[in-house]
C-alpha cells in the first residue's frame, strides 16, 4: 500500500503530464493564455474537483465527493 506521500507524487506527476497534453492541444489550436482566464481561478477550479473521502466512507467503503458537483 502506498504512503500518502507516494500517492501524492503519483497523482501530481500524472496531473502535470495531463496538463502538459491539454496545454499542448490548446497551443496547437491557437488558444491564447489570456483566453484561459486567471491562473489562480483555473487552479481553484481544478482543486475544487479533487475528490475527498465522503463522511460515509467508514460505513460504506470507498465513496468520494467533491465540491465541484
Amino acid at each position: 500500500m502506498a504512503t500518502i506521500e507516494e500517492f501524492e507524487r503519483t497523482v501530481t506527476d500524472k496531473v502535470i503530464a495531463g496538463l502538459h497534453c491539454t496545454f499542448a492541444d490548446y497551443k496547437a489550436r491557437g488558444v491564447e493564455a489570456s483566453e484561459l482566464g486567471d491562473a489562480d481561478q483555473f487552479v481553484n477550479r481544478i482543486l475544487a474537483a479533487v475528490p475527498a473521502p465522503h463522511p460515509w466512507y467508514e460505513q460504506f467503503g470507498t465513496y468520494w465527493s467533491s465540491s465541484s458537483a
